[in-house]
């Protein structure tokens, strides 16, 4: 049986296809997503990203900035640590004494109590882990690793 015998005992409906379609849709939906758009843009200005860190995670830059400085050269850098430290009574006295690469895993237990704030800070020494606490204190919006 060929194509035209096939559709011959069917009946066809016509389609009218001389109706003007409308861009409507199309423009409703890219102004949604315009003001979508939008309104992550003013979300983003509005609230930084910065002001979403909380003190736990500044702690915790704080004190791997600490340990990583101290790894790297062997001694502390003032501007890590707060006016009057003391070397000798450091939070990685012992890891300098024992050499080696000294690595920041983890800051647990943080409480903060105005500009001063303490944490338990667990690191590792020529592969054996360490756990302290760790005094810290805030000066000029950054906190600083503190001897108590």
């Amino acid at each position: 049986m060929s194509d035209a015998e096939e559709t011959a005992g069917e009946t066809s409906v016509p389609i009218d296809q001389n109706e003007a379609r409308s861009m409507w849709p199309f423009l409703v939906a890219a102004g949604v997503i315009a003001v979508v758009i939008l309104g992550i843009v003013i979300a983003a200005l509005v609230s930084p990203v910065e002001k979403n860190v909380t003190d736990s995670d500044r702690l915790a830059v704080a004190a791997g900035n600490f340990i990583k400085f101290r790894s790297d050269n062997g001694k502390y850098d003032p501007a890590l640590s707060c006016k009057g430290f003391d070397e000798n009574a450091s939070p990685l006295k012992s890891a300098a004494a024992t050499g080696g690469t000294i690595t920041f895993d983890k800051l647990d237990d943080p409480a903060v109590d105005g500009e001063k704030a303490t944490a338990q800070v667990t690191f590792t020494v020529a592969g054996a882990q360490t756990t302290s606490t760790w005094h810290f204190t805030r000066e000029n919006s950054r906190w600083l690793v503190c001897n108590s």
